[in-house]
């Protein structure tokens, strides 16, 4: 487990005063059975990014497909990527997410940028 950042709480909405940590981790568990498996490519170019997306999004998308799961959405002018970064955050409901946790992550194009924004749940955070 690997602490890659911090969540902004002030950007969180109705789950500010719920979540229980702003830390967020990386688990080995994700990292190594999920994303290097379905994503490596693209964990290797957001990689030196990771921090930046969760902490100076574009975007914060309330999941809908997912409970308590927020997608952070930046654009990386550097590097010309669009990324996204799925994280379950830790409420206190269960011990198992005493901690935010990224579920995935992946690079978008531009149709798949605007579908996530369009479609993907409510927006809770917009950079101005």
């Amino acid at each position: 487990m690997q602490i890659v950042g911090k969540i902004n709480v002030n950007q969180l909405g109705e789950y500010a005063e719920k979540l229980i940590t702003d830390e967020v981790i990386l688990t080995e568990e994700r990292l190594y059975q999920h994303i290097l498996i379905y994503h490596k490519r693209e964990y290797e170019e957001l990689k030196a990014h990771i921090k930046e997306i969760i902490e100076k999004p574009d975007y914060i998308i309330k999941d809908n497909r997912h409970n308590d799961t927020m997608i952070y959405l930046k654009e990386i002018k550097e590097i010309n990527k669009k990324g996204r970064v799925v994280i379950k955050l830790a409420l206190g409901i269960d011990k198992e997410h005493n901690k935010n946790s990224i579920i995935t992550m992946m690079k978008l194009n531009e149709r798949t940028w605007k579908q996530t924004v369009r479609n993907r749940g409510k927006i809770i955070w917009k950079k101005i």
